[in-house]
């Protein structure tokens, strides 16, 4: 869902809450997605404050990080992780992977780095935010396990996935142009797609591929390290019952 009264310095931001689940919806307030700052100032910050967000998890690799610092390690009372995702995945010259080959490694190497997100999420009192470059592929796998976990709605978690495209096409793709072409880049037609175009098929793919290996999205989560316990806390901390 959208969320009202957004800073124009987070791009492709929206929270969870409001999506369909097993027994109600996803709570509001709980848990948000977006790309990353191109600067992070007061007004971001207050922002930060007032949503009651007080842990970020930033998946962006080394090589994004040294381009755009985003948020700092800490930010009044906010704590910024780093877990490096796609090391590498960019770094042979005139070389672009496919959304497609990008979601598949992600959910089949990746599985503690999403089973952390979801124990973090499930024992903060406060609100989660979960970023990558875009907030799109990283991040869009990330918030569509913890929801799937939890029993939402397939079909409406697909959806806030492929709601990134809209949402990067206007302002934030024109940024990405001028820092491209700051730096002797160009922007292709392959290039927009991997930045601003989204793959259901693909992610729908993934998951499906941590379901046969584990039975569930669940499963998959406890396999890679999240407890019973923090599960059951997941589920009180996300889902809003009727």
């Amino acid at each position: 869902m959208s969320v009202k009264n957004y800073p124009t310095a987070l791009p492709n931001l929206r929270e969870a809450g409001g999506i369909p689940a097993a027994g109600g919806k996803i709570r509001a307030g709980v848990l948000y997605r977006s790309a990353v700052p191109h600067l992070v100032d007061e007004t971001l910050s207050g922002w930060l404050g007032n949503q009651g967000i007080t842990q970020i998890f930033d998946l962006r690799s080394t090589v994004e990080c040294s381009r755009l610092p985003g948020f700092p390690a800490t930010l009044d009372g906010t704590t910024s992780t780093r877990l490096p995702l796609l090391e590498g995945a960019f770094a042979v010259p005139g070389t672009l992977p496919s959304l497609e080959e990008l979601y598949l490694p992600l959910v089949a190497e990746h599985g503690q780095v999403w089973a952390k997100i979801a124990g973090a999420v499930a024992e903060s009192p406060k609100a989660t935010l979960v970023h990558c470059t875009a907030g799109k592929d990283r991040t869009g796998v990330a918030i569509a396990l913890l929801l799937l976990a939890v029993g939402a709605e397939r079909e409406a978690v697909l959806a806030d996935y492929a709601a990134s495209t809209v949402a990067l096409s206007g302002a934030w793709l024109d940024s990405m142009r001028t820092m491209l072409a700051e730096h002797g880049g160009e922007m292709t037609q392959e290039l927009r797609h991997l930045m601003v175009g989204t793959s259901v098929a693909g992610l729908e793919r993934a998951l499906d591929l941590a379901i046969a290996q584990h039975g569930s999205i669940l499963d998959y989560l406890l396999a890679h390290g999240l407890s019973g316990q923090q599960f059951e806390l997941l589920g009180a901390r996300l889902v809003e019952t009727r």
